[in-house]
């Protein structure tokens, strides 16, 4: 066992709102457990082995080690930041932490590389006076919260990632009257064992090496991770029929794929029947929806930021209520909010806020509960208005109201605006003295007038024939504003899409108490265009030619480029309420059998196609596992994805539907 010890680490608390430590004596401790209870001072980690016994073990071995040491942002500056030593065993910092709210963090990755696994037996920790404990907090616990324990498993090829953090309480009543001197004493044994744990990572390790051909290596890039894109190490789709069933939560999934941080992407895939998830199950209940309805809301209702719903009573009981009334001062706050449309907090049809109509009237998303396809927890509109390029957002914010009507006869036409006091001036195309007085391919802005001046502006992104469509700039924007305003901008993701509002509700009503099972990566709802420059919404581009999004071509590529557009917990530019999304088209198109994504129902995928003419796109996966575009206020079904953390224990099952994974 590794058996690691402190025979007196000396440590002063000093009532000048200052940690210290004074006599810096050499102490041995625990693989990590001194890194938790020795945070101030210098430290050092050692460790001994002993297998005792008259058995020769030749053929395996005993490595457990530190990796990937990565200080938290926030943390003091430490004169000596903790840092792996040469022996990979060995963490060695010194920090001081000065005032309240001052605090020390870094994560580490825990990494057995032999081929025996290790338990840890014994955590004895001595020495923290209860005076002590009013003013320094410590932990060190594992990234999901779990702490670390006795009869915790690392299994051979298994890692585990532990955060380790000391810091000096910030509320406190009174500082200590006098010093505080602790003498710490640590013994903690990482032990060999006989045991070892089915995890995430055993599987993902045995479906590696036994199913080459099922089990499919990606090797373009890749964002798991907020702003960071890389060339896919760790990432595998599975098309093993037979080993990617999992429960889960109560419910079956499906695994799409691993994620570079080695967890498993996976799919809802219904309710099991007698513990397996069979393609024979019968329809269940879910929440169905449907969009694009315009409904009076002037009048004072009753509304809530979500809901939670009743499948017995067919009930909907809005959560976190207030009392508003519909109009132009008050609609901004009451977009992506539902209401029964009375005073009521039940009723058995909702309403979700999509978007502004006029001031009496909103867009709505309208939802029952009644039969839904097993594969799915309802169906619903990705978003209930669509007549913006804005609307392809998995969230969304400024919405300009598209306009069909062609401009005066005889009006000016610019290739550009100025803007100056609140007064727009056209101006020429480049190389040209005047204005014309067409609409073409370098003319889109029409003031609708002779004199080429006001204070609105039109501006025109698609001609045909007869038809023309438009949106009004006012007060200081030109088309590259608005597109950024609608799509690119820190604030685009401020309202939830109906399809948002529907899985996060149903999320916090089945799965909150897993969250600590998954992990925060990205689902990218890529609105980057491969046409940016040249489609009618450039001021150069094509009057005839419409917004294209990453996926209007069927890619494989699971980049993605824009921050704003990395859905995760973590990012504050496109925060999740919770680490749940759906399949990006992007995943679908990888797996190259298409029976293994198709459910006989069409469902949406994450992933904006374009902007035609008036409507925003997205792709959706259609019955045989084919992808095609829909217009967002189509109702099709909700098929959530989430991604176990690596190590999270199998207790049973082959992965097969009669035999499925369970996830403790």
């Amino acid at each position: 066992c590794y058996t690691f010890y402190d025979r007196g680490s000396h440590m002063k608390l000093r009532n000048k709102r200052k940690f210290t430590n004074h006599k810096k004596r050499r102490m041995y401790f625990s693989l990590f457990f001194l890194l938790l209870f020795i945070s101030i001072g210098y430290a050092y980690l050692s460790a001994s082995l002993s297998i005792n016994g008259n058995t020769t073990i030749a053929a395996n071995t005993w490595d457990i080690h530190f990796a990937n040491l990565s200080i938290t942002n926030g943390s003091v500056t430490a004169s000596t930041p903790a840092a792996i030593q040469s022996n990979t065993t060995n963490i060695v910092y010194s920090v001081e932490l000065s005032s309240p709210g001052d605090y020390y963090e870094f994560s580490v990755d825990v990494v057995n590389d032999g081929t025996i696994s290790g338990k840890i037996s014994l955590v004895n920790i001595q020495g923290i006076s209860s005076a002590a404990e009013s003013y320094l907090e410590t932990s060190i616990k594992y990234t999901n919260g779990d702490p670390v324990q006795v009869d915790d498993l690392l299994n051979p090829g298994a890692s585990k990632r532990i955060v380790v953090r000391v810091g000096y309480i910030e509320d406190l009543n009174s500082l200590p009257e006098d010093d505080i001197e602790l003498d710490l004493d640590f013994n903690v044994d990482y032990s060999q064992t006989n045991e070892e744990e089915v995890t995430t990572d055993t599987i993902i390790q045995q479906l590696k090496t036994e199913n080459l051909s099922c089990f499919l290596k990606y090797s373009g890039q890749v964002t798991d991770q907020v702003g960071q894109t890389v060339t896919a190490n760790n990432v595998y789709f599975n098309e093993c029929a037979d080993k990617r069933n999992i429960i889960f939560g109560g419910f079956c999934w499906q695994m799409i794929r691993t994620t570079e941080t080695g967890g498993i992407k996976m799919i809802y895939n219904g309710e099991p029947v007698d513990g397996k998830c069979e393609s024979d199950r019968e329809n269940h209940k879910g929440i169905v929806g449907t969009g694009g309805e315009n409904k009076y809301l002037v009048d004072n209702y009753l509304y809530g930021t979500s809901f939670i719903y009743d499948i017995i009573t067919n009930e909907f009981t809005l959560i976190d209520t207030f009392t508003e009334t519909w109009s132009d001062s008050t609609y901004e706050n009451l977009i992506g909010k539902f209401t029964c449309k009375s005073s009521s907090d039940t009723c058995t049809t909702i309403y979700q806020i999509n978007g502004y109509s006029s001031n009496t009237h909103g867009g709505i998303s309208a939802y029952t509960i009644s039969d839904t396809n097993y594969t799915q927890i309802g169906i619903s509109p990705f978003n209930a208005g669509f007549t913006s390029p804005a609307k392809a957002g998995y969230m969304f914010n400024k919405v300009y109201e598209i306009i069909p009507n062609a401009p005066t006869s005889g009006s000016l036409v610019g290739n550009d605006v100025s803007y100056e006091n609140g007064t727009y001036t056209l101006l020429p195309a480049s190389g040209e003295s005047t204005l014309g007085t067409s609409l073409n391919n370098t003319h889109h802005y029409t003031c609708n007038n002779t004199t080429g001046t006001c204070n609105q502006v039109r501006y025109y992104y698609y001609k045909a024939g007869y038809s023309n469509y438009y949106i009004t700039l006012d007060g200081e924007e030109n088309i590259d504003e608005a597109v950024n305003n609608m799509l690119f901008n820190d604030n685009v993701n401020r309202y939830n899409s109906s399809a948002k509002g529907v899985i996060d509700a149903w999320y916090k009503q089945n799965m909150i108490n897993k969250t600590n099972k998954l992990e925060d990566t990205v689902y990218c709802n890529a609105r980057n265009m491969i046409n940016q420059s040249t489609n009618g919404w450039s001021k150069d581009g094509t009057l005839t030619t419409v917004m294209r999004f990453k996926n209007y071509n069927l890619t494989s590529d699971l980049s993605c480029t824009n921050v704003i557009d990395q859905f995760a917990v973590g990012n504050n530019k496109a925060k999740l309420t919770y680490p749940v999304g759906l399949l990006q088209d992007e995943e679908r198109n990888n797996i190259n059998t298409l029976s293994l994504v198709g459910t006989e129902e069409d469902y949406w995928t994450f992933s904006p196609s374009y902007f035609e003419i008036s409507s925003a796109g997205l792709r959706y996966v259609y019955s045989s596992g084919g992808s095609a575009f829909k217009y967002v206020d189509y109702s099709i079904g909700l098929r959530p994805v989430v991604s176990l953390r690596p190590g999270v224990v199998i207790t049973e099952g082959t992965g097969s539907e009669a035999n499925p994974w369970i996830v403790e």
